[in-house]
């Protein structure tokens, strides 16, 4: 299945930190690929790209960077001028699976399991990432630290990198930040991050991270690589609902940004993962209201698409004047399902 990038670009200027993700794009339930377009105007991939391409080797930006010592989250710190990924801690593995469960458990989904058999290659995708100082779903030959291994897990992954000025390791920022960004997927607005790590047929996944100072700069990145595509299962019959909601019950307040995007997929099928998209299901006449405390709020942007993107049916909407410890309702009704209308009711709470 091929992959296509959805790629956005933060900046936390109180910590110094930059941020890109990269999220996978391809038709859920085994489809064709699905076309992407860049979902950010200043793409850090273009950027990133002609940075790297003046890069050279260089022992000293390793030493800077602690390679081949123990620290935080590894048992082997990465040597970046050698193409050393370094070794993560199987304690940072089980926190991000952990986390990642906790997560999809919230949204009623199965709990997935981890993959060790992908681990180097998810460590060498993460090193190519940090290597050449940007993202791509689809690393070149001609590119630092390049492998075969890289590529495979790249085209499979939701990619993530953050850098900060300065010589310091990031032995603090914790991986399971990362699946934070994906699932909020702020300034993505096909929400690919998220869908792909909210799809009720993902089965398995495999996590990588490498940190380190690539030659050319002293700025120290750190990637992650979470796979999400390849490791589908055929059937979610043990599920209790039949759509995926975000947010839905008690949700952290931190994992949900109030200015983006709410989404909603319904399940026509539990036994086929391709009979969930636009054949199915439609968003034409679809409805969505969300009332609180004070009545009907108001909705923006509401759009539905058919991508692919995990599950292969998105309705996504925006929400105005959203609080914290606040209970609200959702109806999303008039959704087509297998050629009759259904009407879907939850509630969320942020705290």
């Amino acid at each position: 299945m091929d992959a296509h990038e959805r790629i956005y670009f933060r900046l936390f200027s109180s910590a110094a930190l930059f941020t890109f993700l990269a999220a996978c794009g391809g038709a859920g339930g085994g489809g064709g690929a699905q076309p992407a377009q860049a979902s950010s105007t200043q793409s850090p991939a273009s950027s990133s790209s002609s940075s790297s391409s003046s890069s050279s080797s260089s022992s000293s930006s390793a030493s800077s960077s602690g390679a081949g010592t123990t620290g935080g989250p590894f048992n082997r710190r990465a040597n970046i001028a050698s193409c050393d990924p370094g070794e993560l801690k199987d304690s940072e593995r089980q926190a991000v699976l952990d986390k990642l469960n906790a997560i999809r458990a919230r949204h009623g989904l199965l709990a997935v399991t981890y993959e060790s058999t992908h681990d180097a290659a998810a460590a060498e995708a993460a090193l190519y990432m940090v290597a050449n100082r940007g993202l791509t779903h689809t690393p070149s030959a001609g590119g630092l630290c390049y492998s075969a291994n890289a590529y495979n897990l790249a085209s499979t992954s939701n990619l993530h990198l953050a850098w900060r000025s300065g010589g310091s390791n990031y032995d603090s920022l914790a991986s399971t930040g990362s699946l934070v960004g994906f699932l909020i997927d702020d300034d993505v607005p096909s929400l690919g991050h998220r869908r792909w790590m909210l799809d009720p047929f993902l089965g398995k996944t495999t996590y990588g991270r490498v940190d380190g100072v690539p030659n050319g700069t002293s700025n120290v990145y750190s990637s992650s690589v979470l796979k999400v595509l390849g490791n589908g299962r055929g059937n979610v019959s043990a599920m209790s609902t039949d759509y995926v909601a975000y947010p839905q019950g008690v949700y952290p307040a931190a994992e949900f940004g109030k200015s983006w995007f709410l989404s909603f997929s319904a399940i026509a099928s539990k036994t086929n993962a391709g009979a969930n998209g636009s054949g199915q299901v439609s968003y034409a006449t679809a409805t969505v209201t969300v009332s609180g405390p004070g009545g009907t709020l108001g909705i923006s942007e509401q759009s539905a698409d058919y991508n692919g993107y995990g599950m292969a049916n998105n309705l996504q909407w925006k929400v105005a004047g959203l609080q914290d410890n606040l209970s609200y309702n959702v109806t999303v009704a008039n959704v087509i399902v297998n050629g009759s209308p259904r009407t879907y009711n939850y509630s969320f709470r942020l705290q």
